[in-house]
């Protein structure tokens, strides 16, 4: 198989674990430019992602990283061994910080900001070490992913990020589903350098969003032969984000499917009684078209517009049936109509014996007839007997 596209950041800036100068800081947060292009400030002021756990599927997260202390929640490992708090890479924690960095110092103004601050972060460690090729990008096989996955399913993350991407198999397609079944959003990297190889897996699978990286102008950076169809645009040229070893690095678009995982956190946070398909149904018609109308192989649904899928009042994609009635243990959109049981009786009001007056007067017309014809009958035999008492007499 192919290996997977993963490339790391082009620029590492190495930052002391402790107390940073302010003009130094202020740089790291003010190179962030992704931030005021998703307007995450505003988008804050509705939800910061508390309550969601967003599951990272790669080779760990520096759990010690001053910007991340707080959201990153004890590693797991396919392996079922304990896995230390390190990253060898590199790119999990860029991906971490993306979604949840929460920055650091005097009012947390220094270092990096994430799009969801306020989510937890659950890193799923992939079993077996990252055996690199030559060229020293990291070789993930899919079924490696899709172990992964699975474990991210069970342990009930409702937002799973992969960032990687693979040839296809039939396990890695199961995982989503299952993962889907479940009601997580699994979302997946779709390229990141122009030039590349990035073979299609998991982002062309059914359901799965697929992370676009975008110039900062707004243009596709790179090609894919996904299809993305559930493809959003989001920043992805000189991301500034965390990096292993308590550092910084500026990433050249592979770290951008941890942003798509950040929305979806958020609006997930916003919207917590909803449904997987009714979240991406929302992202998905407040996304700003571009390219070819509609959905298209290069922009896929369009640029992600972040505060309207947080603010926006959508009729939901699969309305509940008028005469269901829902379960408190089930989502509003997939709640079955009850059977059907035999119709009560139908009320006509306090008014309704007005509508018996036709039949009681013809009863009544038919009793006048019978008593008139019974009187007739009488008087008839009465004047017959007098006629014949007469005639004997």
């Amino acid at each position: 198989m192919k290996k997977a596209a993963l490339v790391l950041g082009v620029v590492l800036v190495l930052v002391p674990a402790g107390p940073a100068g302010p003009a130094f800081a202020d740089g790291i947060r003010d190179d962030q430019w992704h931030l005021q292009y998703l307007r995450v400030s505003e988008a804050n002021d509705r939800t910061r992602g508390e309550g969601v756990t967003v599951a990272i599927v790669d080779n760990g997260v520096d759990r010690n990283h001053v910007d991340l202390s707080a959201s990153v929640l004890p590693a797991i490992s396919t392996s079922g061994v304990a896995v230390p708090s390190g990253d060898p890479d590199g790119h999990g924690t860029a991906l971490a910080g993306l979604i949840a960095g929460q920055g650091h110092g005097a009012n947390r103004q220094y270092g990096v900001l994430g799009i969801a601050p306020g989510a937890d972060i659950l890193p799923v460690v992939l079993g077996g070490p990252a055996t690199p090729d030559p060229t020293g990008v990291r070789t993930v096989t899919p079924d490696q992913l899709a172990e992964g996955i699975e474990l991210a399913t069970v342990r009930g993350a409702k937002v799973i990020v992969v960032g990687y991407s693979v040839g296809g198999s039939e396990r890695l397609a199961q995982a989503v589903r299952e993962a889907q079944a479940a009601d997580a959003i699994v979302v997946a990297s779709d390229g990141n350098r122009a030039g590349e190889a990035f073979e299609p897996y998991p982002a062309a699978y059914d359901g799965v969003l697929a992370a676009v990286p975008l110039s900062r102008a707004g243009d596709v950076l790179v090609t894919s032969d996904s299809g993305r169809r559930l493809g959003f645009g989001v920043p992805g040229e000189e991301i500034m984000t965390t990096n292993t070893g308590g550092g910084y690095r500026v990433d050249a678009g592979s770290a951008s499917v941890g942003e798509l995982a950040a929305v979806v956190a958020l609006v997930r946070a916003a919207y917590p009684k909803l449904p997987a398909d009714e979240i991406v149904h929302r992202l998905s018609v407040t996304a700003v078209d571009a390219g070819d109308k509609g959905t298209d192989p290069q922009f896929g649904v369009g640029r992600v517009d972040l505060v309207p899928a947080l603010t926006r009042t959508i009729p939901l994609a699969h309305p509940p049936a008028p005469s269901a009635a829902p379960s408190p243990s089930a989502p509003a959109a997939s709640v079955a109509a009850p059977v059907a049981g035999p119709a009560p009786a139908r009320s006509r009001g306090p008014l309704g014996w007005l509508l018996s007056l036709p039949l009681i007067a013809f009863i009544g017309v038919l009793l006048w007839y019978a008593l008139r014809a019974e009187h007739r009958l009488r008087r008839s035999e009465s004047t017959v007997a007098s006629g014949e008492q007469r005639a004997t007499g």
